[in-house]
């Protein structure tokens, strides 16, 4: 409370000591521009009829050409990746900041008259015209918050953070936003363990929508990709997830096995690393690790390693019987039959054939 009371005071102080400077200093008259030009005029001056008039006025002028616009930019969304590289790029990524303005201003009049119809397609459009628009996107997400239909508002508050807007990212918060993309990205977990890749990526799209910045989404995501043979997508998902969590070790992980399987040995051997410096208890890592080093016939490294996951995992067999046939094949037999007696013990089959050796 008494933080809460701090903030108050500081933010009170600050204002004061603003309007103090304003009164010394000549008021700076506010200068409209572009089409919207008289409809913000208005609108400011609390003439939301007139407001709404000027703006539709000036709307149908240029209604052709935008929905041109928006049909070229929406179609563009569901092309595929090919059909993406072969379209005009400049007329789809242009931000028509002049005409979204038009619409957005009609909209916030509409708002304050509290008239509803014709809003939400306002904003839409203003959207589709400049995506970098904050303010609409918040706008947007208080018109379509209830409860029914949270997680849209939801992707929209974060939109708008992402642009800059401190409100959104107090609402994002104040509405547990992050609770929804927590939930979508546990069951693309579970979609991922049981090799449901296609759906895991639907989740963890919309885990993303909600919280771009997060480098464990985009590592998920680059296992799912990686699971469908879309090397490509998984490799830039991985890079996504080291560039916004820097101390993400699963990101890491992945690049060492992605390039393991590629044979690539001293690559795969410096991101495990990479992983095992960020997490000094990823088994995987150091088993993985363990056998980059084999490859490169750095025996004593490999066994370090192997020991290594060992401590963290004393019952887990793989460990003890990849040890095993390390010592096996450099002629540590004592070492050779215990690491085999544990790792049967524990249930490896493999090892218990190998055992047997050691009862000659």
């Amino acid at each position: 409370m008494y933080k809460h009371y701090l903030i108050i005071l500081a933010l009170f102080l600050s204002m004061g000591f603003m309007a103090s400077a304003q009164i010394k200093s000549d008021k700076v008259p506010v200068v409209y521009t572009g089409p919207s030009a008289d409809g913000d005029a208005k609108r400011d001056k609390g003439d939301l009829e007139g407001a709404i008039v000027s703006y539709t006025s000036e709307i149908k002028k240029i209604e052709v050409e935008v929905n041109r616009v928006v049909k070229l930019k929406e179609a563009y969304k569901k092309m595929s990746e090919f059909d993406k590289m072969n379209q005009n790029q400049d007329e789809v990524k242009k931000n028509y900041n002049s005409w979204s303005k038009l619409y957005y201003g009609r909209a916030i009049a509409n708002i304050k008259l509290s008239k509803k119809e014709g809003v939400q397609a306002d904003l839409d459009c203003a959207i589709v015209l400049d995506n970098t628009m904050a303010d609409a996107y918040f706008q947007r997400a208080l018109l379509v918050n209830t409860k029914e239909n949270k997680e849209n508002a939801c992707i929209d508050m974060s939109r708008a953070a992402a642009l800059g807007s401190e409100v959104a990212k107090m609402a994002f918060d104040n509405n547990f936003c992050w609770t929804l993309a927590q939930l979508h990205f546990k069951d693309a977990t579970s979609n991922v363990m049981i090799r449901k890749f296609d759906e895991a990526i639907v989740d963890l799209n919309m885990a993303l929508a909600l919280c771009p910045d997060s480098g464990i989404y985009y590592s998920k995501r680059g296992q799912a990709y990686e699971g469908l043979q879309k090397k490509d997508k998984a490799l830039e998902d991985y890079s996504r997830g080291i560039e916004f969590s820097p101390n993400n070790f699963e990101a890491y992980y992945r690049f060492g096995l992605y390039y393991f399987n590629l044979d690539n040995f001293e690559k795969a051997f410096d991101f495990l690393t990479s992983s095992i410096t960020r997490n000094p208890l990823n088994y995987d890592a150091y088993v993985f690790r363990a056998q980059c080093c084999e490859r490169q016939n750095k025996q004593t490294s490999a066994i370090y390693d192997y020991g290594q996951a060992i401590s963290i995992k004393p019952n887990d067999s793989e460990a003890y019987y990849r040890r095993a046939l390390l010592e096996r094949e450099m002629k540590e037999i004592t070492k050779m039959c215990n690491d085999f007696a544990r790792a049967a013990q524990l249930g490896n089959t493999d090892a218990a054939e190998f055992l047997k050796e050691c009862e000659k």
